[in-house]
């Protein structure tokens, strides 16, 4: 070649290519974007490429690059998702607590924490007598606001939050209200979705759908008292009056009836905060849940702190269906996953049934799978697992794979996260774990456990500092 060519591809190489240099800072920024790190990595790195983590757990199986009960941390300052699954009492919401304290709590034996992040929590339950985990945090000192819908009245919920341990200050129950600027086009077509069983869209549909797009038209901000006004100027058959009727009641009842609701702005949060957002309620159904849902982390991300967002779903199972409305709020999960290194919130789906989502299971950077017994979970998530289809490859036998998730022990997980740094080499350069497979023991929680089985006898809930479920 000529010497012009040699010249011009020396020039590009150099500047473009990378040299060593640059090569060290790619490997600095995936340290700084790791979900998971060990407590060796983070001796290795500096303090500006790690500087918030917290405990998660510790090592529990055997590798030449982790060693014995090695400290695991998760990475509290950059965005990461993760996906917890395994069956009833398993240790899947201990480790979701966990999670939680290590991102909302300053505490020096814990973590290292400048900026705590603000934490929301999606629950629903159709037994509507039970309360969420997490609430538990309170006992912690960490402020806690439960948000319920007023209908909720007929099962007391509001007051069995109140009656729980280590209440004290630290929270407080709230109805659930929506203000006219919450609302725009999108979210009502959503509230007012006709039935998602129907392929057929019912004239009322098509009349609110004229009424929203001459408000979008005409940009005039939403009114909803407009809206009904509007509404009342059509004439719809009793068939389907009767249809759109139960919309509109479901949403007026969240809207403000006294001058006290009418100030109320629910979706700011505070870093260090926690809010849980329960629609356990005989008078609402799983797929309504999931669109208010869907409208309450779409506010939740407006209103974000600056430090960022953690936002969380307990027993994603119980309302994370196979329905039109929980497909609408996993796409918009799955857009904030996607869009969570710009819009600095995390997501948290722990469910006992992993799956409800092969696209979530997917996307998140972390999956920790507890024990469960189901082969047919195993064999429909084990190809949305990199470690598990490359050890089923090497081994030739997935019993094997399978036989390990069985056999862990009550909080204990496999957890496959292969952009993490949790080894060391043989150079004691950190490693990442790629399709390898990391056995975890999660920490003790620092709070009450309001997750422990109710016995027959001498056992009772949230009594203090207890074992994994």
């Amino acid at each position: 070649m000529s010497p012009e060519y040699e010249n011009e591809k020396k020039r590009f190489t150099e500047r473009y290519l990378g040299r060593n240099a640059k090569e060290q800072g790619r490997r600095t920024e995936e340290i700084r974007m790791s979900p998971l790190c060990s407590l060796a990595v983070a001796h290795k790195a500096s303090r500006s490429i790690l500087p918030q983590y917290g405990l998660l757990g510790f090592h529990a199986g055997q590798s030449d690059d982790i060693s014995d009960e090695e400290p695991i941390l998760l990475n509290i300052n950059a965005p990461n998702s993760t996906f917890i699954c395994g069956s009833q009492g398993s240790g899947k919401s201990y480790t979701l607590s966990a999670i939680l304290e290590d991102c909302l709590k300053k505490d020096a034996s814990l973590n290292e924490l400048k900026e705590p992040l603000a934490g929301v929590v999606f629950h629903y339950d159709n037994d509507s007598h039970t309360v969420a985990e997490a609430a538990h945090l309170c006992s912690l000192g960490i402020k806690v606001r439960v948000l319920v819908s007023k209908s909720s009245a007929a099962t007391n919920l509001k007051q069995r939050y109140l009656d729980m341990p280590g209440v004290a200050k630290n929270l407080t129950v709230d109805n659930f209200v929506l203000q006219d600027r919450h609302l725009n086009v999108e979210r009502m077509l959503k509230m007012m979705a006709f039935d998602e069983q129907d392929e057929k869209v019912p004239l009322y549909m098509v009349v609110i759908q004229r009424i929203l797009r001459d408000t979008a038209i005409n940009g005039q901000r939403f009114s909803f008292k407009k809206f009904l006004k509007d509404l009342k100027q059509e004439k719809f058959s009793p068939g389907q009056e009767a249809m759109m009727d139960m919309r509109l009641n479901l949403l007026q009842s969240f809207m403000p009836q006294t001058a006290t609701e009418q100030g109320k702005d629910l979706f700011k949060t505070t870093p260090g905060t926690l809010t849980i957002v329960d629609f356990s309620d005989p008078l609402i159904d799983s797929s309504s849940a999931c669109v208010l849902f869907d409208t309450c982390l779409a506010l939740f991300k407006e209103n974000r702190p600056k430090s960022g967002l953690v936002v969380a779903l307990d027993e994603a199972h119980k309302f994370l269906n196979k329905g039109a409305a929980a497909a609408n709020f996993t796409e918009r999960l799955l857009q904030t996953i996607r869009e969570q290194r710009h819009n600095a919130t995390r997501v948290i789906i722990a469910t006992q049934e992993p799956t409800i989502s092969e696209k979530l299971l997917d996307l998140c950077s972390t999956s920790i799978v507890h024990r469960f017994t189901s082969p047919a979970w195993f064999n429909s998530i084990k190809d949305h697992l990199g470690g598990v289809s490359s050890l089923v490859a090497e081994a030739g036998d997935r019993n094997e794979i399978f036989g390990r998730i069985v056999d862990l022990n009550v909080g204990e997980s496999l957890v496959f996260s292969p952009s993490s740094f949790v080894g060391l080499d043989g150079l004691e350069k950190p490693k990442k774990l790629g399709s390898g497979i990391l056995r975890m023991k999660t920490r003790l929680r620092e709070g009450v456990d309001g997750g422990r089985s109710v016995m027959a006898a001498g056992a009772g809930a949230g009594e203090g500092k207890e074992d994994e479920e």
